[in-house]
């Protein structure tokens, strides 16, 4: 993943932030096997 994708996702979160559905988007991590990379997101954007 390239800087330019990870500062995307972070501003998705801090943007969208509570009107995500962060159990759905949990879930899917989960499936994918990101869910490390989702922890930190959501920790980096404030949310977790």
């Amino acid at each position: 993943m390239s800087d330019r994708q990870w500062r995307d996702i972070l501003g998705v979160l801090k943007v969208q932030g509570e009107s995500l559905d962060l159990e759905y988007l949990t879930d899917w991590a989960k499936m994918l096997e990101l869910e490390e990379m989702m922890t930190q997101a959501l920790r980096s954007s404030g949310l977790g």
